[in-house]
């Protein structure tokens, strides 16, 4: 993807924001399906909001699958109140992407650049969060970082929010989903999974496991978590929610169909590894989506001002 030497600009003050944030667009083609939900545009791009002072860190904000930066900006107050204590905020139009992930981090490295070079602000202080999709590609970038050092920046921090894991137990989540055929966008979603699961590794995990391990964020069982291991020097912070009247009777699920289980899974090994600031926090009944609806899988679940004093301890 080619970025413009000279960046589009255009100053936006928002009242639901109350802040000025900053639209860069990137690019006028999105071939790999970046940011969906847009309509008819092909336009990729990113916000950023810039702080008064010099900048103590960069702040990345993913959205979660499918949703649009406008949606987001009304959920969370995280960028404003990182902006108020000196970070640089950036929200890259990213809600999709590709499994392949590498043009997901060319595309994520490109914006870094810019940034970097533009505000003159030091590689070492980059904090990566994301809700769901976004925080599978905070902890994937982190993974690549140290697996491949193929990445621009190594972040210094990565908080996720509910993010699957480890696919070869979302596979099977998918199987059960199927069984239960009880929430018509839960099973269409599980059959969507399988066959892309199916085609890009070659079959079932039980078939195929190394292909499994190999791109999932944490495999349970195997050898230091798989490419867990590759974050065991980034801090971790990791969310989820565990609300059970939606699991058991809006979607007949329970606990082995629940993203924390691997998520506290995951931080365990993460700390037996000897990661010291690896840390998991579940809440219980707090999630609530931008309609108000009940959902654990929300940005709701998140403390900020919890995670704010957390990325301020991660760079000092």
């Amino acid at each position: 993807m080619r970025y413009h030497t000279l960046t589009i600009a255009i100053l936006i003050t928002t009242l639901c924001f109350g802040q000025k944030l900053e639209k860069v667009k990137v690019s006028d083609t999105d071939p790999y399906n970046f940011y969906i939900n847009d309509g008819d545009s092909t336009e990729v791009f990113y916000y950023k909001m810039v702080p008064e002072s010099m900048p103590v860190g960069v702040l990345t904000i993913f959205p979660s699958g499918g949703e649009k930066i406008e949606d987001l900006l009304k959920q969370i107050d995280l960028h404003k109140v990182a902006n108020k204590n000196d970070f640089l905020v950036i929200i890259p139009s990213y809600n999709w992407g590709t499994f392949q992930k590498t043009p997901d981090v060319n595309f994520i490295d490109g914006i870094f650049k810019q940034v970097v070079l533009e505000h003159k602000v030091t590689k070492e202080n980059f904090i990566l969060c994301g809700l769901s999709n976004g925080g599978m590609i905070s902890l994937n970038y982190g993974i690549t970082a140290i697996r491949d050092s193929s990445t621009y920046v190594i972040p210094r921090g990565i908080i996720g929010i509910d993010p699957p894991l480890d696919y070869a137990r979302l596979y099977h989540y998918c199987e059960r989903e199927i069984d239960r055929n009880f929430s018509d966008a839960g099973v269409a979603e599980a059959k969507w999974l399988l066959d892309v699961f199916d085609q890009i590794y070659q079959g079932s995990p039980d078939e195929q496991p190394q292909n499994y391990i190999d791109a999932s964020i944490y495999s349970y069982g195997a050898e230091e978590g798989g490419n867990a291991q590759f974050l065991n020097d980034i801090p971790v912070r990791m969310y989820s929610d565990l609300n059970l009247d939606y699991l058991l009777n809006q979607r007949k699920r329970d606990l082995y169909d629940w993203n924390g289980i691997d998520i506290v899974a995951f931080v365990n090994q993460l700390m037996i590894n000897g990661n010291n600031n690896a840390e998991v926090i579940i809440s219980q009944n707090k999630g609530v989506r931008l309609d108000g609806t009940k959902h654990p899988h929300s940005w709701s679940i998140m403390d900020t001002d919890d995670t704010i004093e957390w990325m301020l301890d991660v760079i000092n």
